[in-house]
């Protein structure tokens, strides 16, 4: 029975060296038998075991981060815009206070014989154009009155009601305004084609004008006072037959974006 015990005993002993012996170049060495036996298997089992694993964790992390990526970029990008508009409003205000102090410039130099209005719509029929103003009889407005901007002439009321007021501008077909060549001698009618540029006829060929002129009313039309600013000359062509020059200017005022006026009163 003793024997037996021991020879259990001794076998328990030999089994544990064994599997010690064969544990160490396992896992400590890496050569002998781990790599001519076991670890030549094992090690690419491992390997390509952990790839799938890799892979998952690997778009999972891009996946969350992509995720946080759109949600930082969409809270930027909002923020973008509400700058955007701010910046925007702050601009219109600053515009709409440097039209208003060229107005009350304007109003101040001739405080009894201004009355100041806002343009509320338009009235565009083929070449014939207008604007209708927020001031009317009871402002003490009629026809033939000058309609300006503190960049220059806009044109006459040519309608008056009690409340509002239609104002014929100087590039509607209708009109004409006696001007001169500012630091010149030149003079001539500038019409309205409908659009932009306008024209400035009966100027001869040989008259003093060139392209950057600037044209002021000379107030001999009975309408208009002298020394408005109407417009700049862009082209002058003197080689078309006749003893006139083809003249263009473009108006000092963009009248589709008329937001206020002064009519001059008589």
């Amino acid at each position: 029975m003793k024997n037996s015990v021991v020879i259990i005993i001794a076998i328990a002993i030999l089994a544990i060296s064994f599997f010690v012996f064969t544990s160490t170049p396992l896992f400590i060495r890496g050569y002998s038998i781990a790599k001519t036996g076991l670890g030549e298997i094992s090690g690419p089992l491992l390997r390509v075991a952990g790839k799938p694993a890799d892979g998952i964790r690997y778009v999972f992390e891009n996946y969350v981060n992509l995720v946080g990526t759109k949600k930082e970029n969409a809270r930027l990008r909002k923020k973008l815009d509400a700058y955007l508009l701010e910046h925007q409003r702050l601009s219109e205000i600053e515009q709409e206070n440097k039209r208003l102090k060229g107005m009350l410039n304007l109003m101040e130099q001739r405080p009894k014989t201004m009355v100041a209005a806002r343009v509320v719509g338009e009235d565009v029929k083929n070449w014939f154009r207008c604007l209708i103003i927020d001031k009317g009889r009871s402002s003490g407005l009629a026809p033939k009155m000058p309609v300006i901007t503190p960049k220059g002439l806009v044109g006459q009321v040519v309608e008056c009601d009690r409340w509002v007021t239609k104002v014929m501008v100087i590039n509607d077909t209708n009109s004409s305004v006696d001007v001169y060549v500012e630091g010149r001698n030149s003079r001539g009618i500038l019409e309205g084609t409908g659009q932009s540029p306008l024209k400035l006829k009966y100027v001869r060929k040989n008259d003093e004008i060139e392209v950057g002129d600037r044209l002021i009313t000379s107030g001999k039309d009975g309408i208009y006072p002298k020394g408005l600013a109407t417009g700049i000359v862009t082209t002058v062509n003197r080689n078309k037959p006749g003893i006139f020059a083809e003249v263009e200017v473009v108006p000092f005022n963009n009248f589709t974006r008329l937001e206020e006026v002064l009519v001059i009163k008589k």
